[in-house]
């Protein structure tokens, strides 16, 4: 029972987080050292950005990676820490499956904002903001509460087939 309070408790963080680092810029960037202005990335301005500029592969990945499918892995993960079970529906076990075997991807699709946005010359620079921070521990958190809510079902299988 402790480790499914522990994996709650990592859960409800890593959820915080992840609201954080939506609502907090990922990267700022400065033009002329900051005396021509500064402009800050968001999540979700990123995504709007490469739509507009037509790079709709992009977009559609940073949108599937960065916000579908961790929310999707928030509501399954919600549900079993609520005993919620979708063993009779077979589809939804796969999507999980589906969704746990991509969860690094959105980790990957930052670090390709920051990568693709990052100048460090003396008219263009950027730097790396909280934003960045909040989701990458999110990412973190929700990666150490599947695994610690994963062992917990497997010790009460386990249990119940020893009776």
């Amino acid at each position: 029972m402790l480790k499914k309070y522990v994996a709650s408790v990592f859960y409800l963080l890593s959820v915080v987080l992840f609201v954080l680092g939506l609502i907090n810029p990922i990267l700022k960037n400065s033009t002329m050292m900051g005396f021509m202005g500064e402009k800050f990335i968001y999540l979700l301005g990123s995504i709007k950005y490469f739509f507009e500029e037509e790079e709709f592969f992009i977009g559609a990945l940073i949108l599937t990676f960065t916000f579908i499918f961790p929310i999707l892995k928030y509501l399954f993960i919600g549900f079993r820490l609520v005993n919620i079970e979708f063993g009779q529906i077979r589809w939804v076990g796969t999507l999980v499956e589906i969704i746990n075997k991509w969860a690094m991807l959105d980790v990957f699709v930052v670090a390709l904002i920051i990568v693709n946005m990052k100048f460090n010359t003396l008219i263009i620079s950027a730097s790396i903001e909280i934003g960045t921070t909040f989701f990458a521990l999110s990412v973190l958190l929700l990666m150490i509460a599947s695994y610690i809510l994963r062992k917990h079902e497997e010790r009460i299988k386990e249990t119940s087939l020893e009776i």
